[in-house]
């Protein structure tokens, strides 16, 4: 029988299962097979999985095992066939599955890349069909939400779907989506932040060539990873001012909530289990509402805390002015030092760039625009589309300017906030 344990309840004498060991190297011989040595088990905690799948019949059981579902288990098996498939196209020398990157390795290798693939789509086309998922994307988040405050399920493939469209969009031009998280409303800030964690985790996931199935569970996780909020009282959550101590007590169990909510549902895969739960650990053991600190941290786990903290700081809340992009990342930087995983940062500052797509610029000609292309290479030179003059104060013809080219004299001198161009000027308009 196939169970999933926590990596915690290892022990020699089990049997690994090749269920859902998508962790497990592409270059090993077998995904499956009895733990004979401790080593074993240490290596298996360094990867940073939270939850490892055994089959009782072939090896020890353990209390904390628990029975996958029918639908779980039909769902894994879907998935190692269409990995099977895209491994045998690959050494076939035929085309991927479409929206898969050529390069693709299993989530555990974890190699990262650091050139941006050329855009499928242009970002004027995608950006369109971003702008559908997303709105998309919000009605669910809104409707899934609305159930888990009357007490009701939800069908979990929902956010499948949406997940698997935000993931479509992210491969044909990823910038346009990556735009859409800089449009933002004060009173939807719940919504929207889920939807934006689920799109950065796509992106940083991506970056990392992780597979399909594993980049369209950890979007699942960030649209879902906040779910337990909905069960805080609105005074508390909406409250504009510090909370006390007791407010935030209560605050801090959104995670337990949504954490025990989903463990109540069918068909939710480990990986959104784990970046509900850890999203809010840090690596110091400051962390909640377990305190782990290290190694007890999985990959994912550390993946969805720097998306979280990311699109937490740069939104504009009631009690709470966001920050620009480029000065966000400063920040992750800061946290890397003790709370945040710095390798992961770095990544996550890689695949974004310092200035991300839709961070508002002023050039040092005194002309204003806003960023639609990162340069991966040369961070400091994106590519502009410039729209308005600052000291003039008026617009100019729209010109995309390539920072980064040989005879360009302009550079960013500042990042710029909304607030600082006239009430009339919406920069997002020029997308």
């Amino acid at each position: 029988m196939i169970k999933v344990i926590p990596v915690s309840a290892l022990r020699i004498g089990m049997y690994i299962a090749e269920e859902n060991a998508y962790w497990i190297p592409s270059k090993n011989r077998s995904r499956a097979g009895m733990l004979s040595q401790q080593s074993t088990i240490e290596r298996i905690r360094q990867l940073g999985v939270a939850e490892v799948y055994i089959d009782t019949g072939k090896g020890l059981d353990a209390p904390e095992a628990r029975r996958l579902t029918d639908d779980q288990l039909d769902r894994i098996k879907r998935d190692r066939e269409a990995r099977r498939m895209r491994t045998e196209n690959r050494h076939a020398g035929k085309t991927s599955a479409p929206g898969a990157p050529a390069t693709a390795e299993v989530a555990s290798s974890g190699s990262a890349s650091t050139k941006a693939k050329a855009p499928k789509v242009p970002l004027e086309v995608e950006r369109q069909r971003a702008s559908a998922i997303h709105e998309r994307g919000l009605e669910l988040v809104d409707t899934v939400m609305s159930r888990v405050k009357m007490g009701q399920s939800f069908d979990v493939k929902e956010v499948d779907g949406v997940a698997d469209s935000i993931l479509g969009s992210l491969f044909r031009n990823e910038n346009g989506f990556a735009c859409l998280t800089r449009i933002r409303e004060k009173d939807t800030y719940l919504l929207e932040h889920s939807l934006n964690v689920g799109v950065l985790m796509g992106l940083l996931a991506k970056s990392l060539n992780y597979e399909n199935d594993v980049i369209r569970k950890l979007i699942a996780g960030g649209i879902l990873h906040d779910i337990g909020k909905i069960s805080v009282p609105d005074e508390i959550l909406h409250k504009p001012g510090r909370l006390e101590p007791d407010e935030w007590e209560e605050m801090k169990r959104h995670v337990e909530y949504g954490y025990e909510y989903l463990k109540s549902l069918s068909g939710v895969d480990p990986i959104v289990m784990s970046i509900c739960r850890q999203h809010h650990e840090r690596l110091d053991g400051s962390g909640y509402p377990a305190g782990l600190a290290g190694m007890q941290l999985d990959r994912f786990g550390r993946m969805g805390a720097i998306c979280d903290v990311y699109d937490a700081i740069t939104a504009d809340r009631v009690y709470h002015k966001g920050i620009s992009p480029s000065v966000a990342m400063k920040r992750l930087v800061e946290s890397s030092s003790k709370e945040l995983d710095r390798a992961m940062v770095y990544q996550f500052i890689r695949c974004m760039s310092i200035y991300p797509v839709g961070t508002m610029v002023a050039l040092k000609s005194g002309r204003a625009g806003i960023v639609v292309q990162p340069n991966r290479v040369k961070q400091a030179s994106p590519v502009v589309r410039v729209v308005y003059h600052l000291q003039k104060e008026r617009f100019l013809e729209v010109e995309d300017v390539d920072l980064s080219r040989p005879l360009e004299e302009d550079t960013i001198d500042r990042p710029l906030e909304p607030s600082a161009l006239p009430a009339h000027v919406n920069m997002m308009d020029f997308f």
